[in-house]
Formats: structure tokens, sequence, C-alpha cells
């Protein structure tokens, strides 16, 4: 991808849990998503509840236009079960034991720091959680860039490669409501601020 391409994603810094492994072209070319990742059933329930949801929201506004009580009713239980998935992903993702890290991430790719290098265009499976969500995606990736640091770590940064247009989508959201959550934040500090 092109830098020219990469920048026209809206980025966003925030902390994220993450693991990842470096793996072969061919590794890629076998698995349509990454399979070197222990994950439970809960993993990556939410992502395909969002998935579902995108499906549904068209669905949802025919309904609403001939009905809003049965359309209010769908969005009622839409949010009871989102309540119950959250609870139960929740407990099934375990975030102790993967590395969390403040990461700059668009839907393109995404900017970290890590203690050791990589080779550039070295392809790497990721395992991607957002605590505050409980959303997890497995992405490959490519090394595009290695800038070492003044501790001996290393900032790379990575594109995102043979991605589902469902994870981008998921993504983009992801990236969407941290930063109006930023926006937000930031207002409400001008704001309390100039009292």
């Amino acid at each position: 991808m092109q830098e020219q391409e990469r920048r026209k994603f809206f980025r966003i810094d925030h902390q994220v849990s993450i693991e990842l492994k470096t793996i072969s072209a061919e590794e890629i070319a076998k698995n349509p998503t990454p399979v070197q990742f222990e994950v439970s059933p809960y993993f990556l329930l939410l992502s395909q509840l969002q998935d579902l949801d995108t499906e549904g929201d068209h669905l949802l506004r025919k309904i609403a236009e001939k009905d809003a009580n049965t359309a209010a009713f769908l969005q009622l239980m839409h949010r009871k079960i989102d309540t119950i998935a959250k609870a139960v992903a929740v407990n099934g993702i375990e975030l102790e034991q993967i590395l969390s890290q403040e990461i700059n991430l668009s839907e393109g790719g995404m900017m970290f720091e890590y203690p050791d290098t990589f080779e550039m265009d070295q392809h790497l499976a990721i395992k991607l959680i957002f605590p505050e969500t409980c959303i997890g995606l497995l992405l490959y990736a490519k090394v595009c860039r290695l800038i070492p640091m003044p501790n001996g770590h290393y900032k790379v940064g990575i594109e995102f490669i043979r991605m589902p247009e469902s994870c981008r989508v998921l993504l983009a959201r992801q990236v969407m409501l941290l930063q109006s959550q930023q926006r937000r934040r930031e207002r409400l500090s001008t704001e309390q601020s100039d009292d």
C-alpha cells in the first residue's frame, strides 16, 4: 500500500492488547484468517455479533419506517443480547496473557513499540483485543517500517493484508468510535478549564 493511501485513513492512539507471531507467506496463502493463536470460543463472539448488526441495520431501518414500536422492541432485544454477549466475552478473553500497550491504529495498519526487530516485509499474524469493548480480531500484516529507538526497542509500522471486508468495517468502526470518545473527552476538558 502506498504511503499516500495509508495516510487517508483515520488514525487513533489507543491502548490495546496485542499478540503477534512471525509467519510465512505460505501460511497466509493456506489460511484465510490466522490460526497461530489459541482462542476461546468467545474470542470472536462480539465481532461476529457486530457483523450481524451490520447486516441487520438496513432491515431495522425499513421496519422503523413502517412500525416504530416493533423497531424499538427489536433495538431493546439487540441491547439485551449485546449485554449478555459482553458479559460472556469478558469472562472468555484472558487479557492478562497478552501484551497491552499504546498503538497508533487505522483501518490500514498500525504502529507500535516492540523490543525486537523484524525484517522489512516480514509477514505477521496478529491477535488484537480492544479491552473496553472486548472485541477481538485476528489479522495478517506485513512490516513496512522499522525505526530504532534510543531505549533499544523499535517503532514497528505494519500494513494489514488480506483483511476480510467484515474485519475492515469492524476496525473502521472501532477507530471512529475511539476518535469520537477522544473528541468528547477533549471537549469536556476544554469546557472545564474554561469554567
